[in-house]
């Protein structure tokens, strides 16, 4: 099982509710505004991130929120990818997917800035 979040903009797209499913099927894809990860015990980054989506199911999370978690949603992931044992391929992981995160943060404040309201962010979808 998968924990996911999407984030959804006021004149979204057909183009853009197509590549973040296109994400969905292929994994995590920040610059599209989808994240997701696998299910395997908390805590989870993607709730660090946006825990109001998770409360809630959905929730308009403004971007300075955003940009504020983000430094601690960055760590867990270090935290986790290289916590049990440091290994290349784990760091080479843990700086995909915080480039992931910094890339869905910046989409949701570039959309915020474009159409003047917060993105939505929708969870498990």
């Amino acid at each position: 099982m998968a924990i996911e979040i999407a984030a959804r903009w006021d004149r979204m797209t057909m183009q853009d509710v197509a590549a973040q499913f296109s994400a969905k099927c292929q994994g995590s894809r920040g610059n599209v505004g989808y994240l997701s990860e696998t299910d395997f015990g908390g805590p989870y980054p993607i709730e660090m991130l946006a825990p109001d989506a998770f409360r809630y199911g959905r929730a308009r999370i403004a971007a300075v929120d955003l940009e504020r978690r983000l430094p601690d949603a960055l760590y867990e992931i270090e935290t986790r990818e290289l916590g049990f044992s440091y290994t290349a391929q784990g760091e080479q992981n843990a700086r995909r997917l915080q480039k992931e995160y910094r890339e869905f943060v910046a989409l949701c404040a570039h959309k915020e800035e474009e159409t003047g309201i917060p993105c939505l962010i929708v969870t498990n979808l």
